[in-house]
């Protein structure tokens, strides 16, 4: 029966809207975005975002020919002594490009090769695979290395990777990744952020949080007078409005009956199996993606400081709207040109 219950709690798929319009416009993006570009979707954990990517991926290329892979997926987990590692992540890619050198973990002689040289190698795979989009999961794990310099290296690597072949790199992560990705003028130049919000507490939003845990209760043991809905407050208050974290929670409170014997589910298994600290980690994290994540606002442009434009002596140049730029002077003898 546990195995039954484990199952059907990590099988649940519920549709609800921050997913489809996540899915919608990771979708949209992929479709129109220039060749080489960067996507980065972010959002708190759990919130189904790694889902939601490889959804639109599938919906962008439904189909491809036995020579062509027109996306892959890796995650960014493998280390180096603790640290993220991009040779580890390019002999990823390789081998889900089915690379014949790479694809087989039995040729250890090929994994020593320097990050150079299977750089290369990955280049002229994607070009040779037709690969359009790279979807590079866990992407905060790239600012896992010892010193601020790698972070920036990492995600200007990756930049350069898509400029190279002119795939679209699309970064899944947590709102961390948003502090190395903002501090770049050349990231920002070709970035655009897709935002995969929890449900805070408007009224259409908690419509559809109790939904997800009304699809939920049906599928749980309950004792008698206990739901997820009837303890509505405490699931909002301990996910933070994340879904996610709602099944993640459901499954340590399974644990916690079962470690006392219990038969059925009570709130108190839930109290139990959440802790104070691990939600003061996670809302600090969603409150510096959701303060960094202001939409621009026509009152506010005029509060972002840009230096003027002025002239060789250091004079503003003044233009009316509409006039054109000077042109260059003829080049040659202007008498002549009479």
């Amino acid at each position: 029966m546990n195995e039954h219950l484990r199952e059907a709690v990590n099988g649940a798929r519920f549709p609800h809207p921050r997913y489809v319009e996540a899915v919608r416009s990771a979708a949209a993006l992929i479709t129109f975005s220039g060749e080489g570009s960067v996507v980065a979707m972010v959002g708190p954990p759990r919130a189904g975002k790694s889902t939601a990517g490889r959804a639109a991926a599938r919906e962008v290329y439904p189909h491809s020919n036995p020579d062509s892979i027109p996306y892959v997926v890796v995650d960014c987990s493998r280390t180096d002594a603790g640290y993220m590692s991009m040779r580890y992540l390019t002999l990823d890619l390789l081998a889900q490009l089915g690379h014949p050198f790479y694809g087989d973990l039995e040729h250890s002689l090929r994994l020593k090769l320097t990050e150079t040289n299977a750089r290369l190698q990955l280049r002229r795979a994607i070009e040779y695979r037709r690969t359009k989009l790279l979807i590079i999961d866990e992407a905060h794990h790239l600012l896992r290395v010892k010193d601020r310099s790698g972070r920036e290296a990492a995600l200007e690597s990756l930049k350069c990777l898509g400029n190279e072949t002119g795939a679209l790199i699309f970064l899944i992560g947590g709102y961390e990744l948003l502090r190395e990705c903002f501090c770049s003028a050349h990231m920002n130049g070709r970035l655009s952020i897709l935002h995969f919000p929890r449900y805070g507490t408007s009224t259409s939003d908690a419509g559809c949080f109790d939904r997800i845990l009304a699809s939920y209760d049906v599928l749980l043991p309950w004792a008698k007078g206990h739901s997820l809905l009837e303890m509505r407050d405490l699931l909002y208050e301990g996910s933070l409005g994340s879904c996610g974290l709602v099944g993640n929670w459901i499954l340590l409170a399974l644990a916690r009956m079962t470690s006392l014997r219990s038969q059925r589910l009570r709130m108190e298994h839930f109290e139990s199996a959440r802790y104070k600290q691990q939600l003061a980690e996670i809302a600090e994290d969603i409150s510096f993606g959701e303060s960094a994540l202001q939409p621009i606002e026509k009152n506010h442009i005029g509060a972002l400081e840009i230096a003027p434009i002025t002239d060789i002596s250091g004079r503003k140049i003044v233009r009316r709207p509409g006039k054109r730029l000077p042109k260059r002077d003829p080049v040659g003898n202007a008498e002549r040109q009479r």
